[in-house]
């Protein structure tokens, strides 16, 4: 849908009233973005470009900018950001938002410009009559965080770009220790093209010696080396994350997630979901729920459960007092590696 709408808009085909919604901001932008250089064609902005933040100004004045006809002819683009009045969010402040004017408009929009509402709230308010209206009379795009391959794709998209060829397993690997935030994507894909040159070739490897490591992409391997009964990995990955002074309650918590998505992921998997299903369910991209499933298939539902129980209790031991934290996490580590041994012996 996405790749539809940006060629509409580079062959110049543009709606008269765009109203853009959902949680991606940064799609929301660069989608504004590109209709504001096919509406002005390269000329000044600050003749025909008008920027209205709707938390504090009416929207009727908002209307009026766009019946005022543009300078030196041409065309004019007028965005009304936040028109979070639309969504079902709670207003910042009280403005008096006459949305009867909007509908006057968006009924006889002016010609000679493109108006763009943007809402970043995850849903528009179809309560009410004039937000139903509005949706049938005006080109609505709803922006949510891109996931599996589509998500892939815009990384793959973004690299050629700034003119580098990633390899396959550079855009998987880079989804990962970053996440699906699409302006994170950018700046780390901007950095690794340059670092490969034009025309050059983004490497998985060059993934893992430029892109900074999450916390949370250090418990994953954690928690894996673990599962693969290499607990000295393990043990020198969580001597790493002491060493860069991360504090042990927040390394714990994150491994309390990870069993939680690990227990949950088999759970769901048993009753026949599917990798997207289990994403929607769980609030997930789908590429940590492949990884969760992969990794899940190392410990038994009952081994999940007990090392959950484990790590919670290990927590509580910890805040209370009753045990160093440092202490505490080398031996739920222990515990861990000691529990997968005995696993794998149980299994043979």
């Amino acid at each position: 849908m996405m790749d539809a709408l940006m060629r509409e808009i580079e062959r110049g085909t543009l709606a008269p009233v765009y109203l853009l919604y959902g949680r991606e901001t940064f799609l929301m932008e660069e989608i504004c973005d590109a209709i504001q250089e096919r509406v002005l064609e390269g000329g000044d902005p600050s003749f025909n470009k008008v920027v209205v933040d709707l938390d504090e100004v009416a929207v009727q004045q908002l209307v009026r900018e766009a019946e005022s006809p543009p300078f030196f002819g041409g065309r004019r683009i007028v965005i009304g950001r936040n028109a979070r009045f639309l969504s079902t969010a709670k207003a910042k402040q009280k403005v008096d938002h006459r949305l009867e004017e909007l509908l006057r408009y968006a009924d006889e929009p002016l010609s000679t410009t493109v108006l763009v509402l943007l809402v970043p709230e995850e849903k528009l308010d179809n309560r009410k009559k004039a937000v139903k209206k509005l949706e049938r009379t005006v080109r609505t795009v709803r922006c949510d965080p891109l996931e599996g391959r589509e998500l892939e794709k815009w990384v793959f998209d973004r690299f050629r770009r700034h003119g580098a060829n990633p390899q396959p397993e550079a855009v998987r690997r880079l989804i990962r220790q970053v996440g699906s935030d699409l302006r994170l994507l950018h700046n780390e894909c901007a950095k690794l093209a340059l670092y490969a040159g034009d025309g050059g070739t983004v490497s998985a490897e060059d993934v893992d010696r430029l892109v900074p490591r999450t916390l949370e992409e250090d418990i994953f391997k954690l928690v894996d080396r673990a599962a693969s009964r290499k607990v000295e990995e393990a043990f020198s990955i969580l001597y790493d994350l002491l060493n860069q002074r991360e504090e042990p309650i927040r390394i714990l918590a994150l491994m309390i997630r990870q069993f939680r998505i690990l227990l949950q992921v088999k759970l769901l998997a048993a009753q026949g979901k599917s990798d997207r299903e289990i994403a929607s369910l769980l609030g997930l991209h789908p590429y940590p729920v492949k990884l969760a499933r992969r990794q899940g298939k190392a410990y038994s539902e009952r081994q999940l459960r007990r090392l959950l129980l484990s790590a919670i209790e290990t927590d509580q031991a910890i805040k209370s007092g009753k045990i160093d934290k440092t202490f505490a996490l080398e031996r739920f580590l222990f515990l861990l590696g000691r529990d997968q041994a005995e696993g794998a012996g149980r299994m043979r």
